[in-house]
């Protein structure tokens, strides 16, 4: 209720009473500003890194090839693990500088990263593995052409 005798006291308390309201409102919306100021390279390369450290956490290609009794071609499993770290640091390269990647490059990456944690199916035969590993190699090699 308005006090005519005295309005400084009606606009002090109903500045106080709309303080709080102000306040939270605030906090809502400031955390949303910040995150709309970044790029989506941001999230895009925290989930690349997930999937690469899933791949790399079971010990790579090259680990798998060990295991799976394909040592002699186990070097083939080395070049698909850096190949994989080499486009995910391409990807951030890209997102670091001026000419930022396309969603369509991306998803590529994200395919081929799908497809590499497909290829940990212990039913898989050695042959599907080689034929899974040396096409894997060849779309990055595509990739990274398209990248440079």
């Amino acid at each position: 209720m308005p006090n005519f005798k005295n309005p400084q006291l009606t606009c002090s308390k109903a500045l106080l009473r709309s303080l709080p309201i102000f306040l939270t409102l605030l906090i809502i919306t400031l955390p949303s500003a910040v995150l709309a100021d970044s790029h989506p390279c941001v999230n895009a390369i925290k989930h690349l890194r997930g999937d690469l450290n899933v791949v790399m956490n079971r010990g790579g290609f090259w680990t798998l090839m060990e295991q799976r009794g394909l040592k002699e071609n186990s070097m083939i499993g080395m070049q698909a693990d850096g190949k994989l770290a080499r486009i995910v640091g391409a990807f951030e390269t890209l997102c670091e500088s001026k000419k930022k990647p396309t969603k369509q490059l991306f998803l590529d990456i994200q395919n081929l990263l799908g497809d590499a944690r497909v290829m940990y199916n212990p039913r898989s035969t050695n042959e599907k593995i080689m034929k899974s590993i040396n096409k894997l190699i060849k779309d990055l090699d595509t990739l990274l052409v398209k990248i440079e």
